[in-house]
C-alpha cells in the first residue's frame, strides 16, 4: 500500500500582532476578516504543498502581523522560489476561480497576492528575487541588487501611502500598512544574502 507523506509541523505560534490585526479587520468588517483569514490559510497551505511535494520537513509556523512564516531548512534555490511563488499563485488561481460568485474574497485573494509578490524579502516576492540572484550571481552582487530593489520599493510604497493619505482623504490606513511591510523589511534586512 502506497503511503501519502505528510510534512510535519513541529510547533505553530501565534504572535499579539496577528491577534490585533485580525481584531482590528473584524472591528472594521466582520465579513472582510473570514475572506482575509480564508485566502491566507489557502495561500499558505500552497506553499507547505509544495515543501510536501520537495518532502521538507517544517520546523514552525509562526503567524505575525506582517503574515505568517513558515521555518523550513535545505531548500535548493529553485526549491525557495518555487516554495515561494506558491502562495500567490493559488491566490491568484482562487481569485480567478471566484471572482463572479465571491468578488470581495476574490478581491482580499488578489490583494494577498499582489502584496506578498512585492520584491522585500522576507516576503514571498523578496524570496524569489532573492533566490534567482543568488542562483546566478555572487551573493555580495546579489545582496546589493536586492537591497536596492528593497530600497527603491520601500520608497514607492511610503511616497504612494503618503499621497493617498493627503490627497485621496484615505485615513491613516495606508501609510499603516505601508509600515508594516516596511518594517518586516527592515527586521530581515541583515539575512538577505
Amino acid at each position: 500500500m502506497s503511503r501519502l507523506r505528510c510534512c510535519w509541523v513541529k510547533k505553530i505560534r501565534v504572535t499579539l500582532g496577528f491577534a490585533a490585526v485580525v481584531c482590528l479587520l473584524g472591528w472594521c468588517d466582520l465579513g472582510l476578516c473570514g475572506w482575509f483569514l480564508l485566502a491566507l490559510l489557502l495561500h499558505e497551505l500552497g506553499h507547505l504543498a509544495v515543501l510536501a511535494c520537495f518532502h521538507r520537513p517544517i520546523r514552525g509556523i509562526t503567524l505575525g502581523a506582517g503574515g505568517a512564516k513558515i521555518e523550513t531548512e535545505g531548500l535548493s534555490y529553485r526549491q525557495e522560489a518555487l516554495s515561494a511563488a506558491a502562495g500567490p499563485a493559488v491566490n491568484l488561481l482562487s481569485a480567478g476561480l471566484t471572482l463572479r460568485t465571491f468578488p470581495v474574497f476574490a478581491l482580499v485573494s488578489l490583494a494577498l497576492a499582489a502584496v506578498n509578490l512585492l520584491p522585500l524579502y522576507p516576503m514571498d516576492g523578496g524570496r524569489i528575487l532573492r533566490a534567482s540572484l543568488l542562483s546566478r550571481l555572487p551573493p555580495e552582487r546579489a545582496g546589493r541588487i536586492l537591497r536596492l530593489c528593497v530600497y527603491l520599493t520601500c520608497t514607492t510604497l511610503m511616497v504612494g501611502a503618503c499621497w493617498l493619505t493627503a490627497m485621496r482623504q484615505a485615513g491613516l490606513w495606508p501609510i499603516f500598512a505601508a509600515l508594516v511591510l516596511l518594517c518586516r523589511a527592515g527586521n530581515a534586512a541583515a539575512e538577505i544574502c
